[in-house]
């Protein structure tokens, strides 16, 4: 967990620090959707340094450059991390064969990133409101 040394009210001004109990993830997953297809980002968050990886099973699809610039602004605004010293990558996996089931592959990068089953995974997102 990193301890959160400053959040900016203007994101969230309800959300206090003590909200947090002063800890983040050391792990965050992010299902992404645009253009009518799923990616995933992973951000991983250690002492103070972070990196950003994006997963994509239609390569050229999302643009990771785009992703991580936005993943960059965001974390600063959380952490106290110079956007500039955050290590990014881009990660090779499977390549879809088709043009539908990027869902089902962010649910399998899911999957073998965290130990769970692709069913909780769905479990998970259907409660967060996300179809995919």
């Amino acid at each position: 967990m990193i301890k959160i040394t400053r959040l900016r009210k203007s994101i969230c001004p309800e959300l206090h620090d003590e909200d947090m109990q002063g800890n983040l993830p050391a792990w965050i997953f992010l299902p992404i959707h645009g253009k009518n297809h799923w990616s995933l980002a992973i951000i991983r968050l250690h002492n103070d340094d972070a990196w950003l990886a994006h997963l994509d099973s239609s390569q050229g699809t999302h643009d990771p450059e785009a992703i991580f610039h936005v993943l960059k602004q965001v974390l600063y605004l959380i952490v106290p991390i110079d956007p500039a010293l955050v290590m990014t990558g881009i990660m090779n996996v499977e390549q879809q064969q088709d043009g539908h089931s990027c869902g089902k592959h962010v649910l399998q990068m899911l999957a073998g990133a965290t130990g769970r089953s692709q069913t909780d995974w769905i479990d998970v997102l259907r409660r967060r409101g996300l179809d995919i």
